[in-house]
């Protein structure tokens, strides 16, 4: 009779519906596939949890679309139907967990914020000293160079000898040297490097000082005085397409440049510059609060899951980001997989100098305020030093609002 009662209860656990958990992210084509590899590894190990994936990216345009995500996560928060898991930015994170969205993982996760870099403990702790996400997708910004166009043995050092390596090639490539996504990713790359900081300790915009406007100056001499510097999707093309020497973009970019570019990439590193700072890219992953206990409970289980070593370690080596854990530094796979590929090497010994980005509510509108400064220099031959001044007083007034201080 026991024995028929075990057996009936094991079918009555075989055939239970498993428990459904929402995982919300902005990853489309390679990325995502290799997403949903993890996510069906993670299903086969625990059968009882079975994750949806949701990915938000706008048809019009190839590659992630973190706007058209994060519009949604508010809209679906408002109305109290968020997901249970979410790919987050850390200013997001610190918006949401203020409302009381987002549950906090200092318990949680407990072992796996002593296994983490420095600069991936600091991206996950949040305005008051807790830790409402974890880091996932992680990546540095680099050199790139077609090296049958740059034969140089030595790449440039710092940021006057990279300006002087692209003047010697101007002639040659009269369209441009180097391709950066935008003006404001160029501005981000020489400031961080020198040391600036687009906030100060008091969450007030420090972006348009001295440090900010010798790195504005820097971005009107490269692309405006030099046209060595050219910006988006089509100047990128160009560096794929081998005719153009140079490329700065983060090591997310690396696994599709490795696929076309093969043999023919170089990758180096990021320019330094006085301050000796490279900035850190990517996203995070939450918990959010309104999910039930169970989905709770499933959700942490996940997010130990993707934030394994071995796992992280293998997300790198599929995409080039960065693994989120000091085991995946030291595995002898990852090591082996580094030793042949130096490129990859190459950008992560860059993340002992990384820097978080700003963590303060209303840092993408500050980018494009930014940006938009730095076009009107660009194009329309305003002064940069009015252009960042008067970005940063309209992102001051904005941050104020957020914030909800008059």
């Amino acid at each position: 009779m026991r024995v028929l009662f075990l057996l009936l209860l094991l079918c009555a656990v075989a055939g239970a519906e498993p428990l459904h958990i929402s995982f919300w992210h902005a990853f489309s084509g390679d990325r995502e596939a290799r997403l949903r590899e993890q996510v069906e590894k993670f299903q086969q190990q625990n059968p009882e949890i079975a994750v949806d994936l949701r990915s938000f990216t706008d048809p019009r345009r190839a590659g992630n679309d973190y706007a058209e995500l994060y519009k949604n996560l508010l809209r679906a928060s408002a109305e109290g139907k968020p997901p249970v898991v979410a790919q987050m930015y850390e200013n997001w994170v610190t918006q949401l967990a203020e409302v009381k969205q987002l549950v906090p993982l200092d318990k949680e996760l407990e072992a796996i914020w002593k296994d983490l870099p420095a600069v991936f403990l600091k991206a996950s702790t949040h305005w008051n000293g807790k830790r409402y996400s974890v880091p996932f997708n992680k990546s540095l910004w680099a050199l790139y160079a077609n090296n049958h166009l740059f034969e140089e043995k030595d790449p440039p050092q710092n940021w006057s000898e990279f300006r002087v390596a692209c003047a010697k090639l101007k002639e040659q490539f009269p369209r441009g040297v180097v391709a950066t996504p935008s003006p404001f990713e160029l501005f981000d790359m020489h400031f961080v490097s020198q040391g600036g900081r687009f906030f100060d300790a008091h969450k007030q915009p420090s972006f348009a000082g001295p440090l900010g406007l010798s790195s504005g100056g820097y971005c009107q001499a490269l692309a405006g005085q030099d046209g060595s510097c050219i910006f988006g999707p089509e100047a990128s093309q160009l560096f794929l397409d081998g005719r153009l020497p140079f490329l700065i973009d983060t090591s997310a970019k690396l696994a599709t440049l490795e696929s076309k570019l093969g043999d023919r990439l170089s990758v180096f590193p990021l320019p330094r510059g006085a301050g000796d700072r490279i900035q850190l890219t990517g996203t995070q992953l939450s918990l959010f609060s309104q999910s039930s206990p169970a989905e709770r409970r499933a959700g942490v289980r996940l997010l130990r899951f993707l934030t394994s070593p071995e796992q992280t370690r293998d997300w790198a080596m599929a995409t080039g980001y960065l693994p989120v854990r000091n085991g995946a530094y030291t595995d002898p796979v990852y090591l082996d997989y580094l030793r042949a590929r130096p490129g990859r090497a190459v950008i992560t010994g860059e993340l002992a100098r990384a820097q978080v980005q700003p963590q303060v509510v209303g840092w993408e509108s500050t980018r494009v305020l930014i940006n938009d400064a730095l076009e009107r220099t660009l194009y329309q031959k305003r002064p940069i030093d009015k252009e960042l001044i008067g970005a940063q007083a309209v992102t001051a007034r904005l941050v104020r609002g957020l914030q909800g201080r008059p």
